[in-house]
């Protein structure tokens, strides 16, 4: 582009200070893949999103989490104003986005202007109640795409940073983690169980010879979201202690550092219940995600096991002076590298083959061509004081065995819904390399997926 051309814009007096996702719950119902959460019905939780400058949180997390590792630091006395910062009120000036501060400061983003724009559209396009995709360069933590859409409140801001989501089955790649490495399972490793579509008992964690009929790999039964599978191999297995170290060497239950404050995922596993644990490693309870984790996970996986801390800001500089510049700085290392891409390449079952095959695959042909993708699925229906909500998890890396790109998609939907977070995902990743192949910074738009009809309820992807 020759001219600077103005993204979307919105008002920013709601973004300062967060917002509140009233609407979205915590409480999870006992249908859907997974899970349920005990306990009487709560009220919605106002949750905020406070700002803070990007550099003061990386430095406490690095020295907790990750030592040795150098935080980065504003070259001088200069700090990132992160309550100045809007991705909505920056410009494109070539292919860069550049928002200009009142102070004359050239605020240079990391956001790939095509890429925002085509996450943006997809939202809008199937007018989501609420949705998210994030896309992360998974070798510098560079975010390539932050955009949001809520159809009935476009004032709200900021929800990629809100953990009120359930991880759902998206928790399976943690379990996985934790089962190779700590397990010893491999890949092709079988299993054979029966039921657990909708629900975890006691009953299928015993062996039934008689009606343990389905007989999955490990690879496979990732690909599927095999609740029954990954319940049983976790009791088998696993302590909840050792499946609990992973999650919080995942950074969950722990405040991410950001340009602007992200609410802190949880994963408690259960202690004092065989069921209880077995049902929180096939994703059923105990966890919640913010879709900017989620991206960390992915990344954190792809990048060799190695979690780069997330970066909005590229450069900054006024007049001819530099500000400041981003350096790439490791956060922690969640996986060996060995470990981090026999799960990568697990991961590939689930558009190959698993739940999300449908999504990357037409009429037997790959949608995005040449292009291998790691993915996982993760779903949960609630009803919540007579409100349904469906949450639809889709993260991905690619390609799978080099990932230099990966996306993140949460996508909430009432009664009446149109799309899963896997499309919005997918049409991301397709504009990706097809840009990449083809040199163009217009690339073909991706063809709409048949919206579902009218009316029609939430169905769990993981169950399929």
């Amino acid at each position: 582009m020759t001219s600077p051309s103005p993204l979307r814009r919105r008002s920013t007096k709601a973004a300062l200070g967060g917002f509140i996702l009233g609407s979205i719950g915590v409480l999870v119902a006992s249908s859907g893949d997974p899970a349920t959460a005990s306990g009487a019905e709560k009220p919605p939780v106002p949750i905020v999103a406070p700002m803070r400058p990007e550099a003061a949180g990386l430095a406490s997390l690095t020295a907790a989490v990750a030592p040795g590792h150098r935080a980065e630091r504003p070259a001088g006395a200069w700090a990132i104003p992160a309550r100045s910062i809007d991705p909505d009120l920056a410009e494109v000036e070539g292919d860069r986005l550049v928002q200009r501060l009142d102070d004359g400061t050239a605020v240079e983003l990391t956001l790939d202007p095509m890429l925002q724009r085509q996450a943006s559209r997809s939202l809008e396009k199937y007018k989501v109640e609420y949705g998210v995709v994030v896309a992360i360069d998974p070798r510098t933590g560079a975010l390539l795409a932050l955009a949001e859409h809520a159809e009935h409140r476009p004032e709200l801001r900021h929800l990629a940073l809100q953990a009120e989501g359930p991880a759902a089955s998206v928790f399976k790649v943690i379990t996985a983690t934790a089962l190779v490495e700590l397990g010893g399972l491999a890949p092709d490793q079988t299993i054979c169980v029966h039921g657990g579509h909708k629900n975890v008992t006691l009953y299928n964690l015993r062996p039934v010879p008689n009606l343990d009929k389905r007989c999955e790999t490990l690879a496979e039964a990732l690909g599927s979201s095999n609740n029954v599978a990954f319940a049983r191999w976790a009791d088998q297995l696993l302590r909840p202690a050792q499946l609990q170290a992973v999650a919080d060497r995942f950074l969950f239950n722990r405040r991410l550092p950001f340009l602007w404050g992200v609410a802190p995922s949880e994963a408690r596993i259960p202690t004092g219940s065989r069921l209880g644990f077995a049902r929180s490693a096939a994703g059923f309870e105990g966890t919640h995600m913010s879709p900017l984790h989620a991206a960390l996970i992915t990344a954190g996986l792809a990048n060799d096991g190695v979690m780069m801390a997330p970066r909005l800001v590229r450069s900054a500089s006024r007049g001819d002076e530099t500000l400041y510049t981003m350096e790439p700085t490791a956060l922690t290392t969640v996986a060996s590298p060995t470990v981090a891409r026999t799960v990568m390449q697990m991961m590939v079952a689930t558009t190959e083959t698993g739940t999300a095959h449908k999504f990357f695959y037409k009429g037997g042909k790959p949608r995005i061509p040449g292009v291998a993708v790691a993915g996982k699925t993760g779903s949960l229906s609630q009803n919540d004081t007579g409100v349904a909500r469906h949450y639809s998890w889709f993260v991905a890396a690619a390609p799978a065995d080099a990932p230099e790109i990966v996306v993140a998609s949460l996508v909430v939907n009432g009664e009446q819904w149109t799309v899963k977070g896997a499309v919005p995902a997918r049409e991301l990743l397709d504009d990706y390399f097809r840009r990449k192949d083809t040199g163009h910074a217009d690339a073909a738009p991706t063809a709409a997926d048949e919206p579902e009809p009218a009316g029609a309820r939430a169905q769990d992807d993981d169950s399929e």
